[in-house]
């Protein structure tokens, strides 16, 4: 089920969720992600005005974590005519509004202390005003339950 490991995190303000990348339950190991993945992944976030923030960035080996997509970083890296995640979901989704805010890291690897903090505070600014925020990695897990600790949160059950 689209989007993976979708989990509420307790707030003061807002709403936090964490989950996976766009394709990340069926599509794991494929080289390409289908349209209808992302659109699974699009419908099933949280109702309303959302902020995506993304850790997606690269695998150990260089590669792109958006190499799966049809969006900047994805089947073509160098092409710049290529719209980024943001543009693609605004074209492609534009009653929804996502906005989008990254903050790349490597999968596998812990979260650089400054990243932490930057991911940490964008979300703590966002969350302020009464934002709901995706933070999102590839698994939905390991990175993400990384900011979610850094910022002493609990998830939210029931």
């Amino acid at each position: 089920m689209e989007p993976y490991r979708l989990r509420e995190w307790r707030v003061p303000v807002g709403r936090l969720f964490t989950c996976g990348r766009p394709g990340r339950s069926k599509w794991k190991d494929a080289s390409r992600v289908p349209e209808k993945a992302l659109r699974d992944w699009v419908q099933n976030l949280p109702e309303g005005k959302l902020v995506v923030v993304s850790l997606l960035g690269q695998k150990p080996d260089g590669t792109s974590e958006y190499s799966f997509y049809p969006f900047r970083g994805g089947y073509d890296p160098s092409d710049e005519s290529v719209p980024t995640f943001e543009a693609w979901l605004a074209k492609h989704y534009p009653e929804r509004g996502i906005v989008v805010r990254e903050h790349p890291t490597v999968d596998f690897r812990p979260i650089p202390q400054e990243t932490l903090q930057r991911a940490a505070t964008d979300i703590d600014n966002l969350l302020q005003p009464g934002e709901t925020v995706v933070l999102m990695d590839s698994g939905g897990e390991t990175r993400t339950g990384a900011v979610c600790r850094f910022l002493k949160l609990q998830e939210k059950f029931g």
